[in-house]
């Protein structure tokens, strides 16, 4: 495989990335006392959209209003106290094998570029395929731009992406914990569950998929 593309939550870090961003911007006072109405409707929207998820259009009006920098900030204190002691040593190990064979490594996640920033610069990832927050004069908006990374939205991403670049999705992996990527997954030549759930471990199981398990 030329190119091997890695999911984030659950995949290379055990946890919710953007939980862990949301609660810390909480305790901080950075993300505004509204998250508490606004949370379950989001993650409620992301459970059951499958992969026909869309635009959200005002997914983070508790985020409205607040600087490029802190959130820059605010993603680089949560990366070293709580992504960093929950990153899966084993996809880890599975990475720096493959850049020390010479092959090209990049995330693809739902969660935000500007969150998954440290930890790209930490595994040596440079390219990155992620929602992102949209931005007016260096400030939230509240909204997502343009099209989440998820789902369908992902696939759709990449597969523009590696359009770009010259590289045919058969010459690619994908490593994902989530039957929400399963339109990815089954787009590349080589998908590989990680620590799958049961949807997706029983599909990749009747696939022949390789199954990726790193907490026996």
């Amino acid at each position: 495989m030329r190119l091997h593309i890695f999911d984030v939550d659950f995949t290379i870090v055990r946890c919710s990335t953007v939980r862990e961003f949301l609660v810390r911007g909480l305790q901080t006072g950075l993300v505004g006392l509204s998250l508490g109405f606004y949370l379950p409707m989001l993650f409620l929207h992301y459970r059951f959209s499958g992969s026909k998820g869309r635009h959200v259009e005002r997914a983070y009006p508790f985020l409205k209003g607040v600087q490029r920098g802190a959130l820059e900030k605010l993603a680089e204190s949560v990366f070293a106290e709580r992504i960093l002691p929950r990153i899966d040593q084993v996809v880890v190990a599975r990475i720096a094998s493959i850049q020390k064979a010479g092959g090209e490594v990049m995330i693809a996640s739902s969660s935000f570029g500007i969150l998954l920033a440290p930890l790209a610069r930490h595994l040596g990832i440079e390219d990155t395929v992620a929602s992102e927050f949209e931005f007016e004069n260096h400030m939230t908006t509240g909204r997502v731009a343009g099209e989440p990374a998820f789902g369908e939205g992902k696939r759709t991403r990449i597969l523009t992406y590696l359009e770009g670049i010259g590289i045919s999705p058969a010459d690619c992996a994908f490593y994902s914990d989530s039957s929400h990527d399963l339109p990815l997954l089954r787009a590349v030549g080589k998908p590989v569950a990680v620590n799958p759930k049961k949807r997706l471990r029983r599909i990749a199981l009747n696939e022949g998929w390789e199954i990726l398990d790193t907490r026996i």
